[in-house]
């Protein structure tokens, strides 16, 4: 009877352990239950590992693997609820555009305005041909007057080399019972007619000077009998405006139209940087949450902001934001902007000798001194410092201040604009571990005008130096700096790997970006540069799902038929969002 209990507790040990490890031996459900699969003709991945594929698997707004036949996909569809997508098997498959330096403030501001510059402009629902000369951009002004009714009329894109010289006494010769004020094509300069002054508060010499005697303004920036506000006097230009720029109805048009235009220039992911110099980080966060936190905005922004907004510690100043306002399409980094010298397209670019060729000289944004305050600050803190630089004299300053910063690990410089850098200095560039975020449309739309004023054919003809870098294996981004060029990386690869001017004239052809750097420079680097590289601007396992949906495959038609390929819309976090 013993041995019979014996067997039966045993037997029954054996039936509970073995029930035990069936029980752990299940399989576990399997992650990722709905995955959408994309068929292309081709994707572009910017991976040098698996540089292409025709199918790729994507799920909650990720990639879960890439590859050349549907069946090699098992591992991420077995099993699971799938759809295949063929609505792009006969377009090109390329990662999300990346554009690393916009202002959507100032896009917002301008985007509502009439545009009158040197070169033709498609935006959301208008268009605006090409002006030069002083007689034809006269005329167009008086055409854009009357057509608003504007109690301030604001247009965009003066610049005296192309349309000479307008200040306060001839805005009053041409509009002189209407307020009106001229943004110079740089974006750092206004002018304004007797009237418009007198609208803003600053009709008497009393009143504008009270304006320019701030701290931190240069009175040299302001000239009151010509009606001009420039650079470090531009904010108070800008406070005074600002009543006409952001009424509700400007601020709705102009958030929609940056929206659309991202969209249809194949732009998934881009950077703030200038976030807060507009309107306040309280202000302008609420606004940009507004747009970015709607599923229907297939795009997301990495806010940067002005270093002298944040006037305490800036970790806590991050922390406390972050807490505030941060969302998964809106969001904050250990990343600020510094100022050096001025607008290259008003020519206020500090240069070294021999300066200018009419002998005027450039403006500091920030004197060399504060800037090394600043930078340090900053750097201390453990930040990343984005400066907007663009003479050769106001490089050697922040190359200089540069090498006294002790090394960090994880923490980088990055040069904005970047528009005139000698070999010696990209060379500096290239050792010190720098990168840049290049604005190429200096070349194109200013290559002829400055070889003829200013700088010379051969500085000139040298403008955005990026063959150079490129050459030293420097990290490389293209921005557009809106509305100093389109937001449209396309256009940016294309003038920067053809140097092409508005006259049709070729610059410094060794100086071109190759193809494959140009396509790098509006992806995978320029996601680089704003320290995005993880998630976005390539095509990989556990990156975002950031497709840009393209008629045409950049590498066949060529560096001299990029800006002509047609962007079909972004398949933004798996979601497919058409252009049109």
């Amino acid at each position: 009877m013993r041995n019979v209990l014996y067997w039966l507790t045993a037997a029954a040990a054996v039936i509970w352990l073995a029930g035990t490890a069936s029980a752990s031996d299940s399989p576990a459900e399997l992650p990722y239950p709905e995955v959408t699969v994309y068929e292309a003709a081709k994707i572009i991945t910017m991976e040098p590992g698996f540089p292409e594929a025709r199918f790729v698997a994507t799920a909650d707004g990720i990639i879960l693997g890439l590859a050349n036949e549907l069946d090699a996909l098992d591992a991420w569809t077995r099993g699971r609820s799938v759809t295949v997508n063929r609505d792009f098997a006969k377009q090109i498959l390329m990662p999300g555009f990346v554009e690393p330096h916009i202002h959507p403030m100032q896009t917002i501001m301008m985007l509502p305005i009439p545009f009158i510059s040197p070169e033709s402009w498609e935006l959301p629902g208008k268009s605006y041909p090409a002006v030069r000369g002083k007689a034809d951009y006269e005329t167009r002004l008086r055409e854009e007057l009357a057509k608003s009714q504007a109690e301030l009329f604001i247009t965009w894109g003066h610049h005296k080399l192309f349309h000479e010289d307008i200040d306060r006494a001839e805005l009053d010769r041409i509009a002189p019972d209407r307020a009106v004020v001229i943004w110079q094509r740089s974006f750092h300069e206004i002018i304004a007619n007797s009237a418009a002054m007198e609208l803003l508060g600053l009709g008497s010499k009393a009143e504008f000077e009270k304006e320019i005697i701030k701290p931190g303004v240069d009175p040299s920036h302001a000239d009151y009998e010509r009606g001009i506000l420039s650079e470090t006097a531009l904010f108070n230009g800008v406070d005074k405006l600002r009543p006409y720029l952001f009424s509700p109805e400007k601020i709705q048009q102009g958030l929609a139209d940056m929206r659309q235009m991202m969209l249809e220039n194949g732009v998934t992911t881009s950077a703030d940087l200038a976030f807060g110099g507009f309107g306040g980080p309280e202000m302008e966060s609420k606004l940009f949450k507004s747009l970015y936190d709607q599923p229907t905005t297939p795009s997301r922004i990495l806010a940067i902001p002005v270093a002298t907004l944040i006037k305490d510690d800036p970790n806590v100043w991050l922390k406390d934001i972050k807490a505030k306002y941060e969302s998964d399409k809106f969001f904050f980094s250990n990343r600020v902007k510094l100022f050096a010298d001025g607008a290259f397209f008003a020519q206020y670019m500090q240069m070294n000798p021999p300066g200018y060729s009419d002998g005027h000289e450039g403006k500091w944004l920030t004197e060399p001194e504060e800037q090394e305050k600043l930078t340090r600050r900053f750097w201390d803190a453990g930040w990343n410092l984005h400066t907007h630089v663009n003479g050769d004299k106001g490089l050697d300053v922040v190359l200089d201040i540069s090498e006294k910063l002790p090394v960090r690990a994880g923490q980088k410089l990055i040069m904005e604009h970047l528009g005139y850098s000698t070999e010696a200095q990209n060379r500096r560039i290239a050792q010190m571990g720098i990168y840049v975020s290049a604005q190429p449309n200096y070349i194109r739309i200013l290559g002829d005008a400055y070889a003829r004023t200013g700088l010379g054919p051969d500085r000139a003809a040298q403008m955005n130096r990026l063959g150079s870098l490129e050459r030293k294996g420097v990290p490389l981004g293209l921005h557009s700096d809106f509305n100093m060029a389109p937001i449209d990386p396309l256009y940016l690869a294309w003038v920067a790997s053809n140097r092409i001017t508005l006259d049709g004239n070729l610059k410094a052809p060794e100086e071109k970006l190759s193809l494959d750097k140009a396509l790098r420079a509006i992806t995978i680097e320029a996601a680089q540069v704003i320290g995005m590289d993880a998630k976005v601007g390539s095509l990989a396992t556990g990156k975002k799902a950031d497709f840009t949906v393209l008629g045409q495959d950049p590498y066949a038609v060529g560096a001299a038929n990029l800006r002509d390929i047609k962007v079909y819309g972004v398949i933004f976090e798996g979601e497919w969002f058409p252009a049109h």
